[in-house]
């Protein structure tokens, strides 16, 4: 009878340790502003961080959002990054954006929100993110 329970638990142990590995979850992807940079004729170099919340690699495939600086609508931008991601990672990808206002010389509260999309896996995510941008010290025209 011994025998038996410890065959029984060696064969649980074999069969749960051989279970279906790691879990796979896609989780909402996000973007916010990591730097932006005031060029000359009222363009904008928009440095955009996606991050990859899903426990899988993600390609990024389009990128749809809308810009609002201090409460006033920038502009769109739009992109198609087609940028892999690791799993719990991060990226950032560069957009220029012909904007409809001047910046302010201090600190600006910002919104971008839109969708982004994923070919690998076949995802669209909504994201909104509100956050503030600072000028960068010695780096006339940049906020990060």
């Amino acid at each position: 009878m011994r025998l038996r329970h410890c065959i029984a638990a060696l064969a649980f142990v074999f069969i749960a340790g051989c279970g279906g590995g790691p879990v796979r979850r896609v989780t909402p992807s996000t973007v916010s502003i990591q730097e932006l940079i005031a060029q000359p004729g009222g363009q904008w170099r928009v440095t955009l961080r996606i991050q990859n919340y899903s426990t899988i690699p993600m390609h990024y495939a389009a990128l749809h959002g809308t810009l609002h600086i201090a409460g006033a609508d920038v502009g769109t931008i739009e992109l198609k990054p087609e940028l892999d991601i690791p799993a719990n990672s991060v990226d950032v990808v560069d957009a220029t954006l012909h904007a409809s206002v001047q910046l302010p010389a201090g600190d600006v509260e910002y919104r971008i929100n839109g969708t982004i999309d994923t070919s690998e896996p076949k995802e669209t995510f909504k994201f909104d993110r509100t956050s503030r941008l600072s000028p960068a010290p010695g780096l006339p025209g940049t906020w990060r």
